[in-house]
């Protein structure tokens, strides 16, 4: 099958990528993807430095040779204004005589029209066009989308981006693959019928749970649970047992529960510093990015990245997690365990189960966190037995791509109509782990530990 693959919204880099805002993610799923399904070829139709990797680069990402780049930029001058036109796109499959059986792109940020000379302004009668951004990185895909009528599935492993709000897309998603339950998304969703007719719809979307939360486990170090030390943890005495690392979206005030994102900090708060007052654990440090208004009314919430907690993340036990938008679940409790800690699951985190964690983990409020963790400190026999469950919840199949590709897969093949055989998963060539996801030209020696959690 021939495939479109890229994400709506960015370029898909390969080299000295931010890993910090997740960058990484589409690198690592399609070179897993194309190695996994050597039968199938995989065309980026959008921005993406794929020519720019030398032939050693290529060949260790993409050794089945499988994987092609059909974007052009096409930009033409009419007076002060600068149009794009993708149609060398279209022609480039003509003339290769590819035909698309389906797109599977990762969405992202867009704008409600993203094309140019494609959309009118019924109001003005002239063409839209868009910002110089959404030209650049959405309209490409939106194009040959809505062109080729490919069935279109997206990826959709960030809360922020659960469908793309594009008014010029209506050639709409199948299926949207993401991080929770089934659901339909945006019931009153409205774009144009075609380029031809200006007419608007409006069609619901289909959501489906797809463990997409999975695709940061891929590639990570198989020798992580080595790094576990279970009696250092039990023997600390020094650092806090329980630390809670945030995702870096921290409110300038507290209580300001208006929007659930900026209500982030108010929740950590009531679990790690409220309940925990007067106990063995009023010691628990909050690590994020917040005001400084922040770290001055409350000193066990601190300024710190990943790479300064080592000592801090080995002798710790515990922490809760917390989900920016309820039953949305991420890849945060799986990263908590796999640096260690028993991550304990907050009462609007996931609450249809859909992570296979310990039912022991999920409390219902600040007060059972704190009886939870009481009580292994109590019964360290239960502690070692509850966190090498955890572990074992870390699956291989997680971590070599099978989980989740043919996972992606068997949703795509059966509402096309297909049969699909599960693949075996490979050995990672990249890991999230990384500063650079490639860094071959030079062999430079990459740290293991400037993954940003936060």
């Amino acid at each position: 099958m021939n495939i479109l693959i890229g994400k709506i919204g960015k370029a898909v880099k390969f080299k000295n990528v931010d890993i910090m805002f997740g960058d990484d993610a589409p690198a690592i799923f399609y070179s897993t993807m194309s190695r996994m399904l050597p039968e199938h070829n995989f065309y980026f139709g959008g921005p993406n430095n794929l020519n720019d990797l030398t032939e050693e680069e290529r060949n260790h990402l993409f050794p089945n040779k499988n994987v092609f780049s059909c974007y052009k930029k096409g930009y033409q001058i009419d007076g002060d204004k600068h149009l794009v036109n993708f149609d060398s796109i279209i022609d480039y499959l003509k003339e290769q005589n590819i035909k698309l059986d389906f797109a599977l792109l990762f969405n992202g940020f867009c704008g409600k029209i993203n094309t140019c000379n494609k959309v009118i302004n019924k109001k003005t009668g002239e063409y839209y066009q868009s910002l110089q951004a959404f030209r650049y990185y959405a309209a490409p895909y939106i194009h040959v989308v809505n062109v080729t009528g490919c069935p279109l599935y997206m990826i959709s492993e960030d809360a922020r981006y659960v469908t793309v709000n594009a008014r010029d897309l209506y050639n709409r998603e199948r299926l949207i693959l993401t991080q929770c339950k089934d659901q339909k998304i945006t019931p009153k969703y409205e774009h144009i019928k075609s380029y031809d007719d200006q007419n608007s719809v409006i069609e619901t979307i289909q959501c489906v749970y797809a463990g997409v939360e999975k695709i940061f486990m891929m590639g990570m170090t198989k020798d992580w649970k080595e790094k576990i030390d279970i009696n250092r943890k039990l023997n600390n005495t020094q650092n806090p047992k329980c630390i809670v690392l945030s995702n870096g979206h921290g409110a300038d005030k507290l209580n300001n529960s208006g929007v659930k994102h900026d209500a982030r900090l108010s929740e950590y708060k009531k679990y790690a510093i409220d309940a925990l007052k007067d106990t063995q654990f009023s010691n628990t440090k909050i690590y994020g990015i917040w005001s400084d208004e922040i770290y001055n009314q409350y000193p066990n919430i601190q300024k710190k990245g990943i790479i300064e907690l080592g000592d801090e993340i080995a002798d710790a036990k515990y922490t809760i997690v917390y989900s920016i938008i309820p039953g949305f679940v991420t890849v945060k409790a799986y990263e908590m365990i796999t640096l260690g800690l028993i991550p304990f699951i907050h009462p609007d985190y996931d609450k249809d189960r859909l992570l296979g964690l310990p039912e022991y983990l999920y409390v219902t409020s600040p007060e059972d966190f704190k009886d939870k963790m009481e009580y292994l400190e109590n019964n360290p026999d239960e502690y070692k037995k509850l966190l090498n469950e955890c572990i074992e919840c870390i699956k291989p199949s997680y971590l070599d791509g099978s989980y989740l590709i043919n996972n992606v897969m068997r949703l795509i093949s059966k509402d096309l109509g297909i049969e699909y055989k599960d693949h075996e998963g490979v050995e990672p060539v990249l890991n999230h782990f990384e500063k650079n996801v490639l860094n071959m030209n030079n062999k430079v020696e990459v740290e293991k530990e400037t993954y940003e959690l936060f």
